[in-house]
């Protein structure tokens, strides 16, 4: 067997960080990182929050176990809501906790403690307090996965709402969304972090909602806001204590503003707002 010396990971690639009789151990910035290719015989870290529409990512492509970032977990536990699922199909799955890894930094989910694991990965003897590392050893003892159809377990499109400003687009995630949208605003169910900020890059809107994912460790839950600053785009986190993580209408419905950057401040965007409020602000401007 062998254990490699740990690379930093750009973007979205997914590094092998052990080899052995039982498979591989796979870290990423994100379970989106894991989204395509076979994964049967891997165990996959990846710095998304554990929530449903991350946690089925690696479900449909036969991940023998996953960990992801607990990211609160936020009102209704929604940040952990995918080790649920992941139990129907018995997968095992774990979060770290919340301020002990990053959003985004798929490397310090193997340092940081187990808070929360589903049936299937007690069974193999994971627990919380754990490292990462160490759940991940224990899921490579597990049987080898199985790719899942899970059709209509998540919603994958964008949809809108109006305003008397236009319309507001509501996504789980930029990563979803096609072409180059300068003169729209998105509220968006996933973390406000690096990982963020590169897909939203990749749309250029004119304003972003996200959720804080509890921050995270190092506040990097909102990160990408600082990202999106450098390219004049309007940024903003909600809460996860007060919108569910993943649930992009909870977002725009529900939400408060927690953490801005400096070009939606220059807006009017302010901490304590409702998203509602944010968002048309955003439009108007």
């Amino acid at each position: 067997m062998k254990k490699m010396e740990f690379p930093k990971i750009e973007g979205f690639e997914a590094v092998e960080y052990f080899s052995g009789s039982n498979g591989r151990i796979m870290v990423g910035n994100s379970l989106t990182s894991f989204e395509k290719g076979n994964w049967t015989n891997d165990v996959v870290l990846g710095a998304s929050f554990a929530g449903v529409p991350t946690g089925v990512l690696p479900l449909r492509q036969g991940a023998k176990g996953w960990i992801a970032h607990e990211a609160g977990p936020g009102k209704d536990e929604a940040g952990i809501g995918g080790l649920v699922i992941a139990d129907e199909y018995g997968v095992p799955a774990a979060a770290i906790a919340t301020m002990e890894a990053s959003l985004g930094d798929g490397r310090t989910l193997l340092t940081g403690s187990v808070s929360r694991c589903n049936n299937a990965a007690k069974a193999l003897g994971v627990a919380p307090g754990q490292t990462g590392e160490e759940a991940a050893h224990l899921m490579l003892k597990g049987k080898p996965g199985k790719q899942i159809d899970i059709s209509g377990r998540v919603d994958e499109e964008t949809h809108s709402v109006d305003t008397p400003y236009g319309k507001v687009y509501l996504c789980w995630s930029t990563s979803r969304v096609k072409g180059m949208h300068p003169d729209d605003i998105f509220c968006v169910a996933s973390h406000g972090g690096e990982t963020m900020a590169l897909y939203a890059l990749g749309i250029m809107p004119k304003g972003v909602i996200c959720n804080d994912a509890g921050k995270g460790m190092d506040d990097s839950g909102v990160d990408g806001l600082w990202t999106l600053d450098k390219h004049g785009i309007m940024a903003a986190t909600v809460s996860t204590d007060t919108a569910r993580i993943g649930y992009p209408m909870d977002t725009y419905e529900v939400g408060i503003i927690s953490t801005i950057n400096k070009t939606a401040e220059a807006k009017g965007i302010r901490v304590g707002q409702t998203a509602r409020e944010a968002a048309q602000l955003m439009l108007k401007s």
